[in-house]
């Protein structure tokens, strides 16, 4: 009576999780992941830094305007010898006779503006190419970092539905060893069954319990994983409505070239050269000259003045033109030269090892693809098999016409083969997943 009241308890308590728990199937839960996991976060951000720095490369392009405005107060005289008159002649001279006058004013109001414009500028021109390029980069290395992600989601998607599924049939397995166990303890204690058919079936029984316990551990882990990697709180309840039971077809064959084409890790290495390209030309560029032009328009007021001078009110105008030429910079120059042509040359051999390992990669995947398939086709037979061969069993023990250790072992060849099946969908799954990753998808 205490187990059917704890059986009914466990009843209540899943029907209870599954009429609240959140369903998700694979495409709610992906978009789930792109829009709240950490790492994309974190690379979005990236994108942001980058544009940042673009314009900031830019802003080395643009004219460069500044206004200065200003007030001195004088707070004592400024004097200076000044010539009043001539006197002599002393030997066919008129020497000066000199008295110091004032020369400051006690009010001094100040404006300027001026503009600068970069005329000539290499550096500065590669440089804001090489920010551009580096902005495309980061938008690529995002796409390609939210596409392994959502691979990496569903592969986990599926293998938490596996390891639910693992639970499922160790339920099964472990309910249906209980169930034999009362049959034939009740047969033993009518005298139809021998103590060693009853010590064998709890055996059969007992063992299933920690099998089952360590397959919900798993299952828990698992979604715990899920869950964390799509940003959902651990206190949420979470269902998943997809099953194992569909799968894809075979994707068709693939070449080379054409997966190079889309995928965006062969195409980060691309625009990697792309900048590598652009630092060499920004190394040649340091021996060229830099021409800048300069426009400014200042204006004083200047007045209070104690030695009776005239306000004075100067309004200049100037137009300026500077040409820098480096000439000897201790070899920095020439040593930069070098090691950005070196970079050049790596990420030639990187381009080179990425064809390689994409060409094997595609073929391994599609071994794998074509293994996993077959294992489907096979294990989907061996389940109908073994259900056949458990209740053939199960039915002659009733009748005694087998013994409980062949009931045992075709429960154990049954519960093997739905696992041997559910490990095969997810493995080909995954694999297609995978595929797709190798694809450019």
């Amino acid at each position: 009576m205490k187990r059917k009241m704890a059986t009914a308890a466990v009843i209540l308590a899943c029907a209870s999780f599954g009429a609240h728990a959140v369903g998700y199937d694979l495409d709610s839960y992906v978009k789930l992941v792109e829009s709240r996991n950490r790492d994309l976060e974190l690379a979005r951000q990236d994108i942001a830094a980058a544009e940042q720095e673009r314009r900031e490369a830019l802003a080395a392009l643009l004219p460069g305007v500044g206004i200065h405005g200003g007030y001195t107060r004088n707070l004592k005289d400024i004097t200076q010898p000044e010539a009043i008159y001539a006197v002599g002649p002393v030997n066919g001279i008129y020497p000066f006779v000199y008295q110091d006058v004032v020369t400051s004013y006690d009010n001094t109001f100040s404006i300027a503006g001026g503009v600068s414009l970069p005329v000539f500028a290499p550096q500065s021109v590669t440089a804001y190419r090489q920010a551009e390029e580096g902005l495309h980069l980061r938008q690529s290395a995002y796409e390609y970092q939210r596409r392994v992600i959502v691979n990496a989601a569903s592969k986990l998607y599926y293998q938490t539905l596996l390891l639910e599924e693992v639970v499922k049939v160790k339920e099964a397995s472990e309910r249906s060893a209980h169930e034999n166990y009362q049959n034939i303890e009740a047969k033993f204690e009518a005298g139809v069954a021998t103590e060693l058919d009853k010590l064998m079936a709890e055996v059969d029984w007992k063992s299933k319990t920690p099998e089952l316990a360590e397959a919900q551990r798993n299952f828990s882990l698992a979604l715990m994983n899920l869950k964390s990697l799509a940003g959902i709180g651990a206190d949420e309840d979470v269902g998943l409505t997809e099953g194992l039971d569909k799968y894809p077809d075979l994707p068709a064959e693939l070449g080379l070239d054409d997966a190079l084409a889309s995928r965006l890790d062969y195409k980060l290495l691309l625009q990697q050269r792309q900048l590598g390209d652009l630092a060499v030309k920004k190394a040649m560029a340091a021996y060229l000259p830099t021409v800048d032009a300069s426009f400014t328009a200042a204006y004083q007021d200047m007045s209070g003045n104690s030695a009776g001078a005239e306000d004075y009110k100067p309004f200049a105008l100037q137009l300026g033109l500077t040409v820098n030429l480096p000439v000897y910079e201790g070899g920095y120059r020439a040593a930069k030269l070098a090691a950005e042509k070196i970079g050049g040359e790596k990420i030639e051999i990187a381009l080179a090892k990425k064809r390689e390992d994409v060409k094997t990669e595609l073929a391994s995947l599609r071994l794998r693809l074509t293994e996993a398939r077959e294992r489907i086709d096979s294990s989907s037979a061996l389940v109908d098999a073994a259900q056949k061969a458990f209740s053939q069993a199960d039915l002659s023990l009733k009748s005694g016409m087998v013994t409980q250790i062949q009931l045992t072992q075709a429960s154990l060849n049954l519960e093997g083969s739905r696992l041997q099946y559910y490990s095969a969908v997810y493995e080909y799954l995954a694999a297609c997943f995978d595929w797709e990753l190798a694809a450019g998808g």
